[in-house]
């Protein structure tokens, strides 16, 4: 826990001084949303048990109004640690619907790597941000390689400062299961999340999700 509190004062100091308009993922699941053109977005992730189990951070900026790219940087319990680079692009394919891809590769994971599809109908129910869609693990990200199904949502209540969020990913792997939680906007910049893992093909118990976002 003291890593935690540690890391999350680091985060701070690195980008205090900065309009929150992305959230980089759910918990797992990507969530569609790019990063607006010259901005700087940041999420740190970190999965609890009776550890700090596992630690993802994401440095995103925004290319355009539709493609961002960036840093994924996880750190595991056991003292590895992987970093990735990471490419999302939005294509318009209705007035209700968009079209996501991404793709994330880590550098000093024996190449490991994942890339997904995703399409949002942000329409569907009314401020509400919904998408679905596959994605693709290879040998070293999963174990072995997998092809699955995962879907998000997250909808605004109690004056739209906090967002209900779910996520499912289908598998055995370590992303897999159902998460559900919440995040409240403590300013236009930085918003906090708290998430818990109810459905999972792991054999351990279910972490507990706490999240930082801030866009600088």
């Amino acid at each position: 826990m003291k890593r935690l509190f540690t890391l999350i004062i680091a985060i701070f100091v690195m980008v205090a001084g900065t309009s929150l308009q992305a959230q980089q993922t759910y918990f797992n699941v990507p969530n569609s949303q790019v990063t607006a053109e010259g901005v700087l977005y940041m999420q740190v992730n970190a999965f609890l048990t009776n550890t700090l189990d596992r630690t993802q951070i994401n440095a995103m900026y925004g290319l355009n109004k539709d493609t961002e790219v960036g840093a994924n940087v996880l750190h595991y319990d056991s003292g590895d640690n992987w970093i990735g680079l990471a490419v999302q692009h939005r294509e318009k394919l209705t007035a209700e619907h968009n079209l996501t891809v991404g793709w994330t590769y880590y550098f000093n994971s024996n190449g490991a790597y994942y890339a997904y599809a995703l399409v949002t109908a942000n329409k569907l129910v009314p401020k509400a941000n919904i998408n679905a869609g596959l994605y693709y693990g290879n040998d070293a990200m999963f174990v072995k390689s997998t092809i699955g199904l995962m879907a998000g949502f997250d909808y605004p209540v109690i004056n739209d400062k906090i967002r209900f969020k779910a996520e499912f990913m289908s598998g055995s792997h370590w992303l897999n299961g159902l998460n559900l939680g919440a995040a409240y906007d403590i300013s236009r910049n930085m918003k906090a999340g708290v998430g818990i893992n109810l459905i999972n093909s792991n054999s351990g118990p279910s972490p507990f999700i706490l999240q930082l976002h801030y866009n600088l």
